[in-house]
């Protein structure tokens, strides 16, 4: 017979007598014990496996929360469950509760034996489930940030610790940050002539070697393939970044014992300084690897500085900056139409609008130039045309009744922070005479991070009003999650690097997404798949169940007009055609 270890905690003898005497009347089978005080729980803790914690909100010398947070704090209450009793109901006192670990909040004068028996029962569910969602999001977290191979970070998490990195030499004026690529050399040599099991054991003794010349304030990672990357901060000079580099080439030098060969190898590293070369992570990654490739060609010493005047960068960025102006001045942008479909029903269910800037002569990428209208603070009136353009466009497909799709549209951190949003959003709404329900916002990580208390309010009041909101390009980093499950959000999109790699061999992005598709379902959320191109990434979207999905193997982003012909043409067949790249409703770019 099995026993729910139960320890009651509260320093009134006879609510506890009460409890107990509660708990006898039902057929459950409990193994109780009591403790008047913290003091005495924490003793019996470490004696004795507790299934459950029933814990009174009001114990001498710490509030019920300072408890919980003690409680959860302790090593041996890892699958312990905890129930919060007090003698006054208050909504907010319950899900501070609940927020600090607790799994029920129960008012002691209306416990009954049922009632006290089934939310030990809830207790215990909600917190085993809440184990399996974190492991499975440590998990995730794992194979999100790590390369399997030699378990350093990998590029995702390698630019993610470099933005920070950056963020912190910005405050300290003084300061230099070296971001460093290492290649090795005549690698491919390697795998030919020993196999590629052979290469991947010396890619992993390489990494060790070079770990351990490392300090604790330098960032490693492999990039794949034979790159790594390296980060450095607090440097007071360039030839301190050189130092490290001689350093690290230094752990090649003897060979390496595999597989009973000696195999000799040799490095070639590029660098790039912040402020000097660039300031941004992807900027300095580029000319670090544009610097690297110099370094081949060197003889002797094969360490490059990135030399190049940051004048040519900057000028790009002034040219790309004043066609924006131009640009924003002359309405010269349009919008193009991806669809989203439903898997199980074949017909769209969202239209998502992507800004295209087709006529200009220095970028037509939005990744190049929306960060750019940002910063030039051109992006409130580039995201006001896209919204009105859009809105009428809906609002004229909205005349046939048929159409029961939504239209999706991306905001900016920059849009969500500037107070007056949510009002412009809602009275254009109004204008074009288009229910709340009917649109999405997509917003980035980065918004979430973010985490001011505008974007905040933002968010709650476009979800009051029925707006849906939706996280875009999730999953190439988990820093947001924690803010993703406090806001309202209620739509999550799995980012296509993630879709694009399951089907490549080695590749630990399936049971990623696998892992990925079962937090997301457990925790409530509507799964968007993004950049499905070929029919076995549909089918193992199939397999995990998720059921809307974005990409080439369905819609390309198209016109207003050609998703119109495309609406029309679905009615009349009332079933989706997987259409091809060459097909004429099929023209245009990624988004």
């Amino acid at each position: 017979m099995t026993y729910t270890k139960l320890l009651v905690v509260d320093d009134d003898a006879i609510d506890r007598k009460t409890v107990i005497k509660t708990l006898s009347s039902e057929q459950q089978h409990y193994d109780i014990v009591e403790a008047s005080s913290l003091i005495e729980a924490y003793q019996l803790i470490q004696e004795i496996q507790v299934d459950v914690i029933l814990l009174d909100f009001n114990m001498p010398l710490v509030n019920g929360v300072e408890a919980i947070i003690e409680l959860r704090g302790n090593c041996y209450l890892k699958h312990t469950a905890i129930v919060m009793t007090c003698n006054i109901y208050d909504q907010q006192l319950a899900l501070d509760c609940i927020n600090a670990g607790a799994q029920d909040f129960l008012l002691k004068q209306e416990i009954t034996g049922s009632q006290l028996a089934r939310s030990i029962l809830q207790a215990r569910k909600r917190h085993e489930l809440e184990q399996q969602l974190h492991e499975s999001y440590i998990h995730i977290k794992e194979l999100a940030e790590r390369d399997s191979l030699t378990g350093l970070h990998n590029r995702f998490h390698f630019e993610e610790m470099l933005n920070r990195l950056l963020c912190s030499r910005a405050r300290r004026q003084n300061e230099l940050t070296a971001v460093m690529m290492l290649d090795l050399n005549k690698f491919k040599h390697i795998n030919d002539n020993f196999g590629h099991h052979t290469g991947d054991r010396l890619l992993g003794a390489i990494s060790g070697r070079i770990k351990e010349v490392l300090r604790e304030n330098e960032l490693l990672a492999r990039l794949g393939g034979d790159e790594f990357a390296f980060a450095c901060g607090e440097l007071s000079s360039i030839s301190q970044a050189q130092v490290i580099a001689r350093r690290i080439l230094a752990t090649l030098d003897t060979p390496f014992e595999i597989a009973g060969h000696a195999l000799h190898c040799s490095g070639s590293i590029g660098i790039a300084i912040a402020p000097y070369n660039a300031e941004h992570s992807q900027d300095l990654m580029k000319l670090a690897d544009i610097a690297m490739y110099r370094a081949k060609r060197k003889s002797g010493e094969q360490i490059e500085i990135f030399q190049d005047n940051i004048q040519a960068p900057f000028l790009l960025k002034y040219k790309v900056e004043a066609e924006l102006r131009q640009a924003v001045s002359n309405k010269e942008f349009d919008i193009k139409y991806q669809p989203i479909i439903d898997r199980e029903s074949e017909k769209i269910v969202i239209l998502e609008a992507l800004l295209r800037w087709p006529i200009a002569t220095t970028t037509q990428l939005p990744a190049e130039f929306i960060p750019i209208a940002e910063e030039a603070d051109l992006l409130q009136s580039i995201g006001q045309w896209v919204l009105e353009s859009a809105f009428k466009h809906f609002a004229a497909m909205l005349q046939n009744q048929q159409y029961q799709f939504k239209l999706a549209i991306n905001v900016s951190p920059g849009q969500l922070s500037k107070s007056g949003f949510a009002y412009m959003v809602i009275e254009a709404l109004t204008r074009f005479q288009i229910p709340p329900e009917r649109l999405i916002l997509e917003l980035t990580e980065e918004a979430l991070l973010q985490n001011s208390s505008m974007i905040n309010e933002t968010l709650a009041s476009l979800a009051e009003q029925g707006i849906g909101l939706a996280l875009d390009d999730f999953g190439t980093g988990f820093s947001s999650l924690p803010y993703l499950l406090k806001s309202p959000i209620k739509i999550v999109k799995i980012d296509r690097s993630i879709i694009q790699s399951i089907s490549q061999p080695d590749s630990t992005s399936h049971d990623m997404l696998k892992g990925l598709t079962y937090m997301l379902t457990k925790l409530d959320f509507d799964i968007v798949a993004e950049g499905v191109e070929t029919s076995p990434q549909s089918t193992t979207c199939a397999d995990l169940n998720i059921n809307l999905l974005q990409g080439f193997l369905y819609y390309q982003p198209m016109s207003e007009h050609k998703v119109k012909q495309l609406l029309e043409d679905e009615n009349n067949t009332n079933h989706l055609t997987v259409v091809n790249s060459n097909s004429p409703l099929n023209q245009g770019t990624k988004k």
